[in-house]
């Protein structure tokens, strides 16, 4: 039988939207790797089973830094739901005063503020489309336009998104060539009522379906808004069936764009990873 376990890893689990995030404090993680750390937790059979790990690095006065994991272990800049999850994991723990937060993140600072659990963020990115295209889809070819976010995500708008499985229809775009080696994110995103759309979206990293994505839902409202489907304000309903809410502030040439991304999130549980030292020796049978 193994002889020693290292100490536990303290660890909390939540969701934005249906998108679930393990979040760990940076003064957990000794000598661990964080990407060594994501494929452990991350694994939705090995592990606590979720869409990515946050490590979350308290610096005091309601401001924080945060760095986003995929579970195949790469590290990754812009994650709304992730982010709006951190926010709601420091407002129970008495980081955010008055609920306000300021998170730091590969992409700069992000305002957050803790509403019960509806999270709302402020950010000042440089979110811009890069180009359209014209690719394969479900046998015929559609306009897609790759948008730039901190992250890279095509958006493809539909009449109708599918009703069942996604993965053979975004593999293919999430690999295609035109998207250089790296490929990109994919959302699926069809304008239904003023105002409103339903998306799904493939994420790169899961290389499957989440049930939400903010920085697709970002991505999504600002390709609808510049084709004209929406206007500043767009609510789009999620694969979990919860709303994210995006506001877009107008463009200005040479100046990072204004988003607001809003929507629910909450705890989900919290506990203790163990861990065998692999330095011990086994003994037994």
């Amino acid at each position: 039988m193994r002889q020693a376990i290292r100490s536990g890893l303290a660890f909390a689990k939540y969701s934005g939207a249906g998108n679930d995030f393990v979040i760990v404090e940076a003064s957990e993680l000794g000598d661990r790797d964080p990407s060594t750390l994501a494929l452990r937790l991350c694994g939705r059979t090995t592990g606590v089973g979720v869409d990515g790990l946050a490590l979350v690095r308290p610096e005091g006065g309601g401001r924080l830094g945060v760095r986003f994991f995929n579970p195949d272990g790469s590290e990754f800049g812009t994650c709304g739901n992730g982010t709006r999850s951190v926010a709601l994991w420091a407002a129970d723990r008495g980081y955010a005063p008055e609920s306000r937060l300021a998170i730091e993140t590969s992409e700069g600072a992000i305002a957050a503020a803790v509403r019960g659990d509806r999270v709302e963020l402020d950010y000042e990115i440089d979110a811009r489309i890069e180009r359209r295209l014209e690719l394969p889809y479900a046998g015929e070819s559609r306009p897609a336009w790759l948008v730039q976010i901190g992250t890279p995500h095509l958006v493809v708008p539909l009449e109708a998104v599918p009703e069942g499985p996604i993965e053979e229809l975004a593999r293919p775009l999430r690999h295609h060539p035109e998207l250089g080696p790296a490929g990109a994110n994919v959302n699926l995103v069809a304008p239904a009522d003023e105002g409103r759309a339903t998306v799904r979206t493939f994420e790169r990293g899961i290389e499957a379906e989440t049930l939400a994505c903010g920085a697709g839902s970002m991505a999504s409202a600002i390709v609808l808004e510049a084709t004209g489907a929406c206007r500043a304000r767009l609510l789009l309903h999620t694969r979990s069936g919860d709303d994210l809410e995006v506001t877009l502030s107008p463009e200005e040439p040479g100046r990072p764009r204004a988003i607001r991304l809003a929507g629910p999130a909450r705890r989900i549980f919290e506990g203790r990873l163990y861990e065998s030292d692999p330095s011990e020796d086994a003994e037994g049978g």
